[in-house]
């Protein structure tokens, strides 16, 4: 049987000090029959130089280029010039074990009800690694959509995807105000479509923590408390609302979090009827009355 083609996507934004480990990871793939396609999103160090070197000595390797659009765009960019069966995601400072897109596409062969696969993996803090575990669980349906939602357990780098599934649901949003939650928002979109998932024990990926990331960033707060009022807009008449109402619960009432983004949600209590005060209300044991109270108490000066 042949074996089928995997696209691998990478998008790197002033990448440099990693980009050349991440690109080896797939190189040393057992699984030989994929194609890298390496997405400079407008980086300004040496990325491009090292891709290029790269490009050079292995015809699977590919450069696109695009001016800072962020990564999103640039996993699109990467998706529309796939030829891939399967595509498979790895950011520029990350890194697979070498038998990572093996064991994932055997698993997809044998059992070709499945449309997506992730697993899990390391975390990598300063080259000490730790345990990445997600639920491990050998179908995901629309079913269970509530527990995905209260999990959110999809690490990217891990996941192997039909390409014909991103297709039928757009790929990756592209909004700016959505990036650092644009991955999440696809996951849901295709447990929507009626796409099947499943996820498995082995511990395929490191992936690598950097310092900023210990704390939460308001730069990032801020994205997915959008990305999350636009999955409620998108999805409020579903039966599921009430649990992505549930999720946004920690991004909002936790107290460093609403601080940081209390502008975003402002504008959001600006701009939205009662509707978000019903929204909150959900995700919220204060009660409704006094919870608009107390949102227009701190909106008034």
């Amino acid at each position: 049987m042949d074996k089928p083609l995997v696209s691998v996507i990478m998008p790197a934004f002033n990448a440099a000090l990693y980009i050349g480990e991440a690109i080896e990871s797939v190189i040393n793939q057992t699984f030989r029959n994929w194609e890298l396609l390496i997405v400079n999103d407008g980086s300004t160090d040496a990325t491009e130089e090292i891709i290029l070197d790269f490009e050079k000595k292995d015809r699977r390797i590919k450069y696109l280029f695009q001016e800072n659009g962020k990564q999103g765009k640039a996993r699109n960019l990467g998706i529309a010039h796939s030829v891939g069966k399967y595509i498979a995601f790895l950011d520029a400072d990350d890194l697979w074990v070498s038998n990572k897109l093996a064991i994932q596409v055997t698993y997809l062969i044998a059992n070709p009800e499945i449309d997506l696969i992730f697993s899990q993996g390391y975390s990598l803090n300063q080259n000490e690694p730790t345990d990445f575990d997600v639920l491990v669980k050998p179908l995901w349906t629309i079913q269970d959509l509530p527990l995905f939602i209260e999990k959110n357990q999809i690490p990217i780098l891990s996941v192997v995807v039909k390409k014909k599934c991103l297709n039928e649901v757009s790929n990756f949003i592209e909004d700016l105000n959505i990036q650092y939650g644009e991955d999440y928002y696809l996951w849901l979109k295709l447990l929507y479509n009626n796409d099947t998932f499943c996820s498995i024990n082995n511990r395929l990926f490191y992936y690598r923590l950097h310092r900023d990331q210990s704390t939460f960033n308001k730069n990032i707060a801020a994205p997915l408390i959008k990305m999350f009022e636009l999955v409620f807009d998108s999805y409020e008449n579903h039966s599921h609302g009430k649990y992505i109402a549930r999720r946004i619960k920690w991004f909002l009432f936790e107290e460093a979090t609403f601080n940081s983004t209390f502008e975003l949600l402002k504008k959001i209590f600006i701009q939205r009827s009662m509707t978000s005060f019903v929204l909150l209300s959900l995700c919220s044991r204060i009660p409704l009355r006094r919870l608009k109270t107390k949102i227009l108490f701190k909106l008034c000066p």
